[in-house]
């Protein structure tokens, strides 16, 4: 009896070993009938903040799908460092500071886009994606 437990938790111990997680299938991205991309405007130093570098992008929500976006909830990464609260407009940070969300009365229809702006810390644009959609 013991042996036959010893070769079980063997086997267990190889199955573990051996599995191959680098094949499995990658997941979709949940929302691929949405796509983000920036549009660079200018970089500058800004001598009355220690010489910062920032820079202005453009950001376009192209709804490439075939129902009407109520609201749509992106979310961002460390890169992300908007100069102030100033700096960006036709979106809204929420709360907690962890997202960014359409103005209440703005949709997004089918086929449409929606272009947001802000000014960020440094040269590169932020990791932008998408938390959740509320269809209409």
């Amino acid at each position: 009896m013991r042996s036959i437990v010893l070769a079980c938790a063997l086997l267990l111990c190889i199955s573990f070993v051996a599995a191959d997680v680098e094949h499995r299938p990658k997941p979709t991205m949940p929302y691929p009938e949405i796509q983000i991309t920036h549009h660079f405007i200018g970089s500058w130093r800004d001598g009355s903040r220690n010489n910062e570098m920032f820079t202005q992008y453009d950001v376009v929500i192209k709804n490439n799908g075939n129902r009407n976006i109520k609201q749509i909830v992106l979310g961002f990464d460390s890169t992300c460092r908007i100069r102030d609260g100033n700096a960006i407009w036709n979106m809204i940070v929420t709360d907690d500071g962890h997202s960014l969300v359409l103005p209440a009365i703005q949709d997004i229809n089918a086929g449409a886009s929606y272009t947001f702006g802000y000014i960020l810390y440094g040269n590169a644009p932020a990791n932008l994606f998408v938390k959740n959609i509320f269809y209409n």
